[in-house]
């Protein structure tokens, strides 16, 4: 543990060195020149390791930080280069470019554009509230979540992901929602928490059958696994057994298949349905898919949590 600590902290050194050349290089308009509020940045080493964005690091988020560097190197060399740093800081302009400018938080198809002082800088750590129980059921699931935090997580939504992903299913009445990749089920019970209250199904996707266990148990003891089935293979084929029509489709897999998920369940989305897409930022884009998003005219796309995984959240026009 103390080994895994020290490796963390020397990083972080050099992560905070790394800024303060970034800064200088950024200029007044900020990093990238993405525009905003210039030279305010959040704390780099908690957006690299802080998978709930609680604003620290605990024991468990420590001992992930080997893995996580891991996962940094695109190039799969063994090296992290000071590109794939940059990158996974969220500076420079990442593939494509720049991006448009955009308003409050806005974005273009080349890359993940702030503007305007209305950003994620604006706004960052200003407020939090924390979920809570309006009845012993969901106190069930919210501590259940409590607990599967403290297991394998392998590749999960962040808390406040995963309360971004209640509060749309919740907000929209859905019925039908199909999530692709379930991981260890985090998501799955955010999904249920609303999906308890409208009376729908969550529908997950998952390759992994190790996975796949972890998450049937993770639901059946938070109580909720009579509300969702998961479908374990290759999502790109099991998707093909849906039929519609869909209220909220959920994109957190192979970052490059986001277009081929898209191809095959947008025709079956309903009019006024949502597709939200997971780790939506610089690093791990498909700018194929951003380009999709943003310039097909059916669709209307926002950018959310910028300073965490980020998301992105597309309606289906009426």
């Amino acid at each position: 543990m103390k080994r895994v600590a020290f490796a963390v902290a020397a990083v972080a050194l050099l992560i905070l060195l790394a800024v303060n050349d970034l800064q200088a290089a950024a200029g007044p308009g900020g990093p990238g020149g993405r525009g905003g509020r210039g030279g305010e940045f959040p704390n780099p080493l908690l957006r690299l390791f802080d998978a709930d964005n609680d604003g620290s690091l605990s024991e468990a988020e420590i001992a992930n930080a080997a893995a996580k560097l891991k996962d940094l190197d695109t190039s799969k060399d063994g090296k992290l280069s000071a590109e794939e740093l940059r990158g996974a800081m969220g500076f420079g302009p990442g593939a494509g470019g720049r991006g448009a400018p955009g308003g409050a938080g806005g974005t273009g198809p080349g890359g993940m554009g702030r503007g305007g002082p209305g950003g994620a800088e604006a706004g960052s750590g200003a407020f939090s509230s924390n979920p809570l129980p309006k009845d012993d059921a969901e106190k069930k699931i919210l501590d259940a979540l409590e607990e599967m935090r403290k297991g394998p997580r392998y590749a999960n939504v962040s808390p406040t992901d995963g309360r971004l992903l209640r509060l749309l299913t919740e907000s929209v009445g859905a019925k039908t929602v199909v999530e692709i990749g379930t991981s260890t089920g985090e998501s799955g019970v955010w999904f249920a928490l609303a999906l308890r209250t409208t009376g729908g199904k969550l529908y997950t996707h998952e390759i992994d059958a190790g996975r796949a266990k972890i998450a049937q148990d993770n639901f059946k003891k938070a109580g909720v696994a009579e509300i969702i089935a998961i479908i374990q293979g290759d999502a790109h084929e099991t998707v093909k057994q849906h039929k519609g029509p869909i209220d909220i489709l959920f994109l957190d897999a192979d970052k490059e298949g986001y277009i081929d998920y898209m191809e095959k369940l947008l025709p079956i989305v309903r009019p006024g349905g949502l597709i939200i897409a997971h780790n939506i930022n610089q690093r791990m884009a498909d700018p194929r898919y951003i380009t999709f998003i943003t310039e097909t005219p059916s669709l209307d796309s926002a950018f959310l949590l910028p300073e965490g995984s980020g998301v992105s959240v597309t309606m289906k026009k009426r």
